[in-house]
């Protein structure tokens, strides 16, 4: 393992997204207003365990080796040990952090299922898979975010929690273009003070 080192810039806006759909999606649930900010503070450390490995997988334009590939799962248990043992809402962030490549059916990268997997990491993976099928591709369809989502519910990921999602897309659509507006008027405005 590297030293820690920051999350690249498109990972960081990632989380923040991620962060703020996972914060709506808990919202529009009916959880309480602190759970909604324990899960949107969860969501916001889900892929710090990546700030321990080797730049270069990112930055690859080519496939990953199986090594990288194992690297790259390891993310997650990474960022449950960073995580680990922290006070607070920390303490659920590892849970999230470590579980929210996991699927329902068991096919996640640790074999958890169902019942076992946090319903925390659950609520953050439907966030992440979202920002993942949108924000993080260059073209993207309405439809075919639809479709990939419905394909997943039920098996990879909480049915109840996709169907709301997709009751709420246009609200998760803003949200995440909404973070990603104030991040670039945060970049213009820092850029301009050093001038």
């Amino acid at each position: 393992m590297e030293f820690l080192t920051p999350l690249r810039r498109e990972e960081q806006l990632h989380c923040r997204r991620a962060s703020a759909i996972s914060k709506l999606l808990a919202e529009a649930s009916g959880a309480s207003a602190p759970e909604a900010i324990t899960i949107a503070q969860s969501a916001m450390f889900h892929d710090i365990g990546k700030s321990a490995l080797p730049q270069r997988i990112f930055r690859s334009l080519e496939p990953l080796s199986q090594r990288e590939q194992n690297l790259l799962r390891a993310h997650t248990s990474i960022g449950k040990e960073i995580l680990e043992g922290t006070e607070t809402i920390l303490s659920t962030a590892s849970i999230v952090a470590y579980q929210h490549h996991e699927h329902l059916d068991g096919s996640g990268y640790w074999g958890l299922r169902g019942p076992e997997i946090h319903p925390h990491a659950k609520l953050v993976a439907v966030a992440d898979v979202f920002d993942t099928l949108t924000f993080r591709k260059a073209q993207w369809k309405a439809a075919d975010v639809q479709c990939s989502l419905e394909q997943c519910a039920g098996l990879q990921l909480d049915a109840e929690l996709v169907h709301l999602l997709l009751s709420n897309f246009r609200r998760m659509l803003d949200t995440g273009q909404s973070v990603n507006a104030h991040s670039k008027q945060n970049t213009h405005s820092k850029q301009n003070t050093h001038l």
